[in-house]
């Protein structure tokens, strides 16, 4: 019996929806709304962390930083007054690492500019133009060994030209572009702060794959000899040693090397290290942690968009129970219950929210496709989205059903019946 009234009251549902199908579609369009984009927000946010994976991956796999701070990159975090006084890294620091046996190749990095915006930068000029923001990275040359750095046209640097503080440099694409436009760089002078280097070799174009500034920081970095950017650049004193180490032998390298560090650092057995070991997946971390933050708040604000589809909802319902008074008090004067009068309206409600909730998860998934296949950005929609998306908009039908359901139940058979 409870089945046969279940059963009824579902295809009561439907009934009602399609009687009034321009009603009902009006009230989805909020539900739908708010849905798809909590879908399509977990879709880019999903896609931007493959992408900095892939990233990761592709340009600095194994790879370890060994720096004066504990950081990595670009300042994500201000330093502490115990990490500004530490000792820098010096070159010598470098040289002990790279004597290792176990990493596959080692560079000492001296840094000139920023990585984002700062009133530190560089300046770089040439044929009367000036390159934007250049960040200038004095390495040794077999830095493209470590990091994957690809050179298009020309060549990097050689070990005598930097052994003998070689005025030379291998720019971006980007400066390239700025400096040179249709000109072609190879050779030309460009002045670096005030100095004449010549270009030797211009990068690959950035892959328009990156994520959070990658790809412009590529296209303005500019490489050049270390010991020329450390005679040139006396005042910074700090050195960065890159390490690549064995697939599979990362924690191996930083052993070692950790060991070399506090041997030289003079740094106690019961002491931290006093020098910042950080591989590039932290920078994966990092980001992540930044995805994680851009949801908690892009998300709820998508959700509001399900509750202005629920005062929707809301209303619809409350006119459906107006018009449909004389039904409610046939079904009551026939022997249905309230509670079976209160389910009908609840369950039209909910079903209306989620009919909604997966349309607008379709509109979401048809996104995520176009982003991946029309855009190539690595987007896929999350279990998380689907869940939160479908689940609220089905509550938010359930919480704004509850009343015109209530004063549905509520009706007197026989006042209903006349209509009043």
């Amino acid at each position: 019996m409870q089945t046969q009234i279940f059963r009824d009251t579902i295809i009561t549902v439907f009934d009602s929806l399609r009687a009034h199908k321009l009603r009902s579609a009006l009230t989805l369009i909020g539900v739908v709304i708010g849905t798809g984009v909590v879908v399509m927000v977990g879709a880019v946010l999903t896609g931007l962390s493959a992408r900095v994976a892939q990233i990761t991956e592709r340009s600095a796999p194994n790879v370890i930083y060994l720096t004066k701070e504990e950081k990595i990159g670009p300042s994500f975090r201000r330093p502490s007054t115990e990490e500004r006084q530490r000792k820098d890294l010096t070159y010598e620091d470098a040289l002990a690492v790279a004597a290792l046996d176990g990493p596959l190749a080692v560079s000492a990095q001296k840094v000139r500019g920023s990585y984002g915006p700062s009133a530190n930068k560089a300046t770089m000029t040439a044929r009367g133009r000036d390159a934007i923001n250049p960040l200038i990275l004095g390495v040794w040359e077999n830095f493209p060994d470590i990091v994957s750095v690809t050179v298009a046209r020309g060549r990097f640097f050689t070990e005598t030209e930097r052994k003998t503080r070689a005025q030379v440099c291998v720019i971006g694409a980007g400066i390239a572009r700025q400096l040179f436009d249709d000109v072609d760089p190879l050779e030309q002078e460009v002045r670096i702060d005030g100095r004449i280097y010549r270009v030797v070799g211009v990068l690959a174009e950035a892959s328009g794959e990156g994520v959070i500034g990658s790809d412009e920081l590529d296209e303005r970095t500019v490489y050049a000899p270390f010991e020329t950017i450390a005679k040139q650049y006396p005042e910074i004193e700090g050195t960065v040693i890159v390490v690549r180490a064995p697939a599979g032998k990362m924690d191996e390298v930083i052993e070692q090397a950790t060991i070399a560090l506090r041997l030289r650092r003079n740094v106690p057995t019961d002491a931290p290290n006093n020098f910042g070991v950080n591989r590039a997946e932290q920078v994966f971390e990092v980001i992540q942690q930044i995805i994680v933050g851009l949801a908690a708040i892009v998300v709820p604000i998508a959700l509001a968009g399900l509750i202005v589809g629920g005062v929707g909802v809301m209303n619809i319902m409350l006119v459906s129970v107006t018009e449909r008074s004389p039904e409610i008090g046939i079904r009551r004067a026939l022997g249905a219950r309230r509670r079976d009068v209160l389910s009908q309206f609840l369950i039209e409600a909910v079903t209306l929210t989620g009919v909604g909730g997966v349309i607008g998860i379709a509109v979401g998934f048809l996104f995520a496709f176009l982003l991946r296949f029309v855009v190539n950005f690595p987007a896929a929609v999350p279990m998380w989205a689907i869940l939160v998306g479908f689940l609220t908009s089905a509550a938010v039908g359930l919480i704004a059903g509850m009343w015109p359901a209530a004063r549905a139940a509520r009706l007197d058979p026989v006042a209903a019946i006349r209509g009043d």
